[in-house]
């Protein structure tokens, strides 16, 4: 839809770009994309069509809890991806 944005993708790769580089696993794009795949599927979107709620969505994601969830599930998303990286994540499906 024209005009809406899930900022929880920002978010998400902007976790990834912090976490990811400190591990050792492959850092290809199509892992960072199944990395990020993974971690959405497992987060609220969070779509807004304005300034004033892309402000809101900072505001809520700066809390330390939600910090927190965030780097908890792509730094599992992380460790499932790295353990089968380049696997078809897009068929197959991971237990929690």
């Amino acid at each position: 839809m024209e005009g809406l944005t899930n900022l929880m993708e920002e978010t998400v790769m902007h976790k990834i770009d912090q976490l990811w580089p400190q591990t050792d696993y492959c850092k290809c794009d199509r892992c960072r994309l199944d990395i990020a795949a993974y971690a959405l599927n497992r987060l609220p979107a969070r779509y807004v069509q304005s300034l004033e709620g892309a402000m809101l969505h900072k505001f809520a994601t700066s809390t330390t809890q939600t910090d927190i969830e965030i780097t908890t599930v792509v730094f599992k998303a992380i460790q499932v991806v790295g353990e089968e990286p380049h696997s078809n994540m897009g068929t197959k499906t991971f237990e929690e």
